[in-house]
């Protein structure tokens, strides 16, 4: 049985420039990518709240956010634990990825400026600095995928897709710890790029479906092993 995971926990600090419960979410959230937050444990918002030096109530604020996005489960007396995510929800979330993130880049390749590019290959330059760091790794690899929906002021779809990639994650990102995995993400990332650079819609499009497909092989031979 599952029981409350009293650790200290290292959550990053927050600064005043956003509103608490929303700092609380991001630091949160950073948690759960970087494997601070474990599976099969119960947190308390009394811990998060020490943790993160705020009040409570900017804490439950965030877990109610993040209850609501499908990423934890919230048990009155307990506290709160990462959901087990089912095959058929993470099968799921994939096809969706590949259908919105499909949409984003053709827009892109059909629509980017060179600035845009340019942004995409700052984020991508800084990724590569973090090849042998995961947390940081999955870090810039999610500033990356969400980038492309912002550069078109597409917020709703870069709001299902920050959903999509946190159930993602849930069900297993030991593929991404793998440092060969890690810099195959990189050429990958690189192809995408290229494609809309060389704005090439059908090319960033089969760009961005192989790389969602090799991240599903790449967790399913993880779960398997």
């Amino acid at each position: 049985m599952s029981t409350t995971d009293e650790r200290e926990l290292e959550i990053p600090s927050l600064s005043r420039a956003e509103t608490l419960s929303r700092q609380a979410y991001t630091a949160l959230r950073s948690s759960i990518r970087s494997g601070a937050i474990t599976a099969n444990n119960f947190y308390s918002e009394l811990q998060l709240a020490r943790a993160l030096q705020i009040s409570r109530t900017p804490v439950r604020e965030a877990l109610i956010e993040l209850e609501r996005e499908g990423l934890v489960e919230i048990v009155p007396q307990r506290g709160f634990r990462l959901r087990s995510i089912p095959d058929a929800e993470r099968q799921e979330a994939f096809e969706l990825r590949n259908l919105i993130e499909g949409y984003v880049v053709r827009r892109l390749a059909l629509e980017a400026s060179d600035d845009d590019v340019a942004t995409l290959r700052e984020i991508l330059a800084r990724q590569e600095k973090t090849v042998s760091d995961p947390a940081a790794f999955i870090d810039a690899d999610e500033e990356f995928h969400l980038a492309m929906p912002t550069l078109l002021d597409l917020e709703r779809t870069r709001e299902i897709l920050l959903t999509l990639r946190g159930i993602i994650w849930l069900s297993g990102l030991d593929a991404v710890r793998v440092p060969e995995r890690r810099r195959a993400v990189l050429k990958e990332h690189r192809e995408v790029v290229e494609r809309i650079a060389a704005h090439d819609p059908n090319g960033a499009v089969k760009a961005v479906k192989n790389h969602i497909r090799f991240t599903r092989q790449a967790l399913s031979e993880g779960k398997r092993q």
